[in-house]
């Protein structure tokens, strides 16, 4: 039913509530410290201390012993509710500074390592951090706005520091932890204030729902500036698992040497995971490579059959029983997702392939949603339920409502207190209900959430036709040609698309076909990926061919409005350095039409 808000004035349909959530009392040295004396003697981290060498284990007792003494020597030179800045990429040392933090009562400013100096002065500068930990040395401009710099190789230590003296068991549970600042897609970032209770409130909601027990084991290898995998770092020591910091350039092999039971990341790992497996499913030959590309069909069409709760025929049954028997255990090890129970995907919209794919080879992925702002998720799918396309059903203790818009608005003890000196944005952002509005809009599937798009994305075509982009591009980038695509069309006639493909299937197909470009004009990342191919490769026409045919496809599923009409293919991937990308991989629409602007415009010549 609707339900007329008397101070906002405004109606919202029904309100979906999650299950009753029990906050647990903070602050938060106090949980970590009863944390402790609950499982001392078990592993609270697993890393390796230098690249190569073999994992450590960290116990409660000594990561807490550790923090502790961090926070003493902070207190030399800080006084409680002081800014405590961070830059560096995701290590153990990272939440060592987090914890030493908390106990000492100061308020923790992630810099994201990304942030153009002029950013990081920003964020610095309006937060008020006095001392920066840092792993590299830092632009003058960006170091001297801060008093002390800090090595976070070589962290401060007061070891004579009593545990019961620091200032953080005085905090109260609505005091300031952190100031997140998020790395919005336009303009400079906004500090996200997030209390203790927030913290709480969000690790026990997912406590409650993933199957975990103490002396588990959870991945860490997403940002720690983000609050994703922080939280998810929280949560497991809630329940006594150990968080294990691995790499991105050696996930596999990671994951294959720790078997985790609880993998947390994002939609582009789990594509990437996939496109490794059809490359070797590309190479194999014989009996072999004939029976993997058979079980690999047979996962995507079990999950596609349990999707929604669905039951597949006895014939598929049999079908996949085999397959297991024959392919998904090695698969699974392959990937090294021998153990998990649990996996979760966030941050970003998944591919219901890539779901169906996941479920059907027995890996447990689960969907989530949610922002800095309500301290990670407030939906989540529960293990055993699938529906893809949705983002799952409200977390314990959390309601969400859709505006007459559309607009998702969500209200619970996740959500964050306001923006750091910005009361206007604070008040855009939360109304006098208590309800905060995300920003984007979203639809019920029955009981489970499903994001449209954001609000701001909507784009009117000059014939009043309403198009929103991320529908389309997310169906482009399920062709395994196509790694990232963005739409226009505000105030054109039709819409159109810059498309940027996956380089290294490209490449493959052109290999493939015997089409003749110079290997020596790729560019590779880090990981080895290639991100930027010759434009006379882009050029040959049976490249083109194929990239307008896997456009054509998709246009088949949209209404004549939504077609893409025409695409411009780039020949280079998007990028945080030239900050087309945010931190957290999110495009900026602005700047990328600014750096293709004349390929745009030339799609409407």
């Amino acid at each position: 039913m609707a339900i007329e808000h008397t101070q906002s004035g405004r109606t919202v349909g029904e309100i979906h509530r999650g299950e009753p959530l029990d906050v647990p009392d903070g602050p938060l040295a106090r949980w970590f410290s009863d944390r402790v004396r609950s499982y001392g003697d078990l592993p609270a981290t697993v890393h390796r201390e230098k690249e190569g060498a073999a994992f450590v284990e960290t116990t409660y007792e000594a990561l807490y012993a550790e923090a502790v003494a961090v926070a003493g020597g902070f207190l030399e030179t800080m006084e409680p509710g002081d800014r405590l800045g961070i830059r560096a990429e995701t290590r153990y040392e990272w939440s060592l500074v987090d914890l030493a933090s908390v106990l000492a009562g100061l308020v923790l400013v992630p810099v994201y390592p990304s942030f153009s100096p002029e950013q990081a002065r920003y964020v610095i500068e309006d937060a008020g951090v006095r001392t920066l930990v840092t792993e590299e040395e830092l632009p003058l401009d960006v170091a001297g706005a801060v008093e002390w710099v800090v090595d976070i190789t070589d962290l401060p230590r007061e070891e004579d520091t009593a545990a019961t003296d620091l200032p953080g068991f005085d905090a109260t549970d609505d005091d300031v932890t952190s100031i997140i600042y998020t790395s919005g897609t336009t303009g400079f970032p906004k500090g996200c204030e997030l209390t203790h209770r927030n913290v709480l409130a969000e690790m026990a909601a997912i406590g409650g729902i993933l199957p975990a027990v103490p002396g588990d084991t959870g991945t860490c290898f997403l940002p720690l500036s983000h609050i994703y995998q922080r939280v998810s770092n929280y949560a497991d020591w809630d329940r006594g698992v150990a968080a294990v910091f691995i790499t991105i350039p050696t996930l596999v092999e990671d994951l294959g040497a720790i078997e985790p039971n609880g993998f947390v990341t994002v939609p582009r790992v789990y594509r990437r995971m996939y496109d490794g497996v059809q490359r070797q499913l590309r190479e194999a030959a014989g009996p072999r490579g004939r029976i993997a590309r058979w079980a690999v069909a047979v996962a995507h069409e079990y999950g596609r059959a349990i999707d929604d709760g669905g039951v597949p025929a006895a014939g598929l049954r049999a079908r996949h029983a085999l397959a297991e028997r024959l392919v998904y255990g090695q698969l699974r090890e392959q990937l090294g997702l021998t153990e998990v129970r649990y996996a979760i995907t966030g941050a970003a919209s998944i591919d219901p392939d890539l779901l169906h794919f996941f479920w059907g080879i027995g890996v447990p992925v689960l969907e989530g949603y949610g922002a800095t702002e309500t301290t990670a998720g407030v939906t989540l799918s529960r293990p055993g339920e699938r529906r893809a396309g949705t983002v799952g059903r409200p977390l314990p203790g959390v309601e969400i409502a859709l505006a007459d818009d559309g607009e998702v608005l969500v209200r619970g003890p996740q959500v964050f207190r306001g923006y750091w000196n910005d009361p206007d944005a604070t008040a855009a952002a939360l109304d006098d209900d208590g309800w905060y509005h995300t920003g984007d809009v979203g639809e019920w599937v029955g009981d489970c959430l499903r994001i449209v798009d954001r609000k701001k994305r909507l784009q009117v075509l000059d014939t009043g036709k309403n198009v929103y982009p991320g529908p389309i591009e997310t169906a482009l980038r399920r062709s395994p040609y196509v790694a990232e695509a963005m739409v226009v069309g505000e105030g054109r006639k039709y819409v159109s698309a810059l498309v940027q493909p996956d380089f290294d299937a490209l490449v493959a197909f052109a290999e493939a076909e015997g089409i003749a470009f110079d290997a020596d004009d790729l560019v590779r990342d880090e990981l080895g990926t290639v991100v930027s191919v010759p434009t006379d490769l882009l050029d040959h026409e049976a490249v083109r061919d194929l990239l307008q045919s896997e456009v054509d496809a998709v246009n088949e599923g949209l209404a004549e409005y939504e077609r893409v009409k025409r695409i411009a293919v780039v020949e280079r991937a998007f990028s945080v350095e030239q900050e087309e990308l945010t931190p957290t991989l999110k495009k900026r629409r602005g700047t990328i039409g600014e750096h293709f602007g004349e390929r745009i415009e030339a799609l409407y010549a």
